[in-house]
């Protein structure tokens, strides 16, 4: 008798848990936006018969039921403290490294490397003979902090990815891959972030030099004033939060000799800055480098050269624009992820704008990962 009480005991506790997080979570208020995952949440779909036809109602359902669950953020958490209590090392796409480190895992989609390779081929062997070509293409913490991932992983290899890369790309492209130089950098200073999956200024920087070294040109020398904010969480945190983890130092360099006009074309705003200091109080304290990721954004400086150069970017660009506006006077940025909604293309903006210049900035998993590299057709 006492073993079966026992057993509705728990059959009773087990139900008054699963419908209490059911009541809690209809019952409390709809979040929008999740500071810890930086997006917008899904919120209650409108129910119609044609949506129900093509499945994106249940599908919506199950992205509201999912998104809005009672503690999720506190769920999530919970069980990256359970995970690395059995000593576990890998949640969620992330691999639990030495010191502290967040690492992504990388798995080589060789098929849409070659797509996304192939329309830059296309994009650059269309431009007019005069315009250089770079592309500075960044290796992830995964492949240059490789030491510190755990013993065992089943992460691909980076560094085979850019041999392929190199084998296929066109030879009006002038590639820059800084591996080494970041490797070697990583010694004395942290060149990524360790709970975001981007790269620090310092990395940056390094990567910066590598990519002027690699086009011939002069390193502008610049005696910066450094900012210095406390207590970020990046990404790789927000998939695997745990109050073990030690916050990351961000570090802003600025010039103070260097007058910059920022104009974010698609939002009509102007700005005389190349950060934006209100989320250096939020969580997503990364998009305090140019406020984010935007289509198009023109930039005018003293820099020591003045030529017009466009670099076609992911958010790892954003980290190295202070760079950059000490080299260039006059600076375009064009994230393609946005920009295939603006009127001219890519190739109709280097022409009207007389581009001399032209950079690629990709980091590796994004060359890995995104398909909007067909809108530079």
């Amino acid at each position: 008798m006492k073993k079966q009480l026992k057993n509705y005991i728990m059959i009773v506790c087990f139900l008054l848990f699963i419908f209490g997080f059911a009541v809690a979570s209809f019952i409390s208020e709809d979040r929008e936006f999740s500071e810890n995952e930086n997006r917008y949440l899904q919120q209650a779909p409108e129910f119609s018969w044609k949506k129900l036809e093509k499945g994106e109602f249940t599908s919506d359902i199950e992205s509201y039921m999912s998104d809005q669950i009672f503690m999720k953020d506190q769920l999530v958490s919970l069980k990256t403290v359970t995970d690395r209590t059995l000593l576990k090392n890998y949640q969620n796409g992330v691999y639990f490294g030495k010191d502290g480190y967040y690492l992504q895992d990388y798995q080589e989609n060789r098929p849409l490397i070659e797509k996304n390779i192939s329309c830059l081929n296309d994009f650059a062997d269309s431009l007019d003979k005069s315009v250089d070509v770079s592309f500075l293409l960044v290796p992830n913490a995964v492949s240059v902090m490789s030491d510190k991932l755990p013993a065992v992983t089943q992460t691909d290899d980076q560094l085979e990815s850019e041999k392929y890369i190199s084998s296929i790309l066109s030879d009006r492209i002038n590639l820059c891959f800084p591996y080494d130089q970041l490797k070697d950098a990583a010694k004395s200073t942290q060149v990524f972030y360790k709970t975001d999956h981007h790269w620090t200024a310092e990395g940056a920087k390094v990567g910066f030099d590598t990519l002027m070294t690699a086009m011939n040109e002069d390193i502008p020398q610049v005696s910066y004033n450094i900012e210095t904010v406390k207590d970020f969480h990046g990404t790789l945190y927000s998939k695997a939060p745990t109050d073990f983890s030690a916050a990351d130092e961000m570090h802003f360099y600025t010039n103070p000799d260097n007058s910059v006009k920022v104009n974010y074309v698609q939002e009509n705003k102007q700005t005389d800055t190349l950060f934006d200091d209100s989320f250096k109080t939020k969580k997503d304290k990364y998009s305090t480098f140019m406020g984010g990721n935007f289509a198009l954004t023109e930039i005018e400086t003293n820099g020591e050269n003045d030529e017009h150069v466009l670099i076609i970017k992911d958010s790892y660009a954003n980290t190295v624009m202070p760079f950059f506006a000490d080299k260039y006077k006059h600076i375009t940025m064009i994230d393609m992820r946005y920009y295939h909604i603006m009127d001219k293309t890519v190739s109709e903006y280097v022409k009207d704008n007389g581009i001399t210049k032209v950079i690629f900035l990709y980091n590796m998993d994004f060359v890995n990962t995104d398909n909007n590299f067909i809108w530079l057709e």
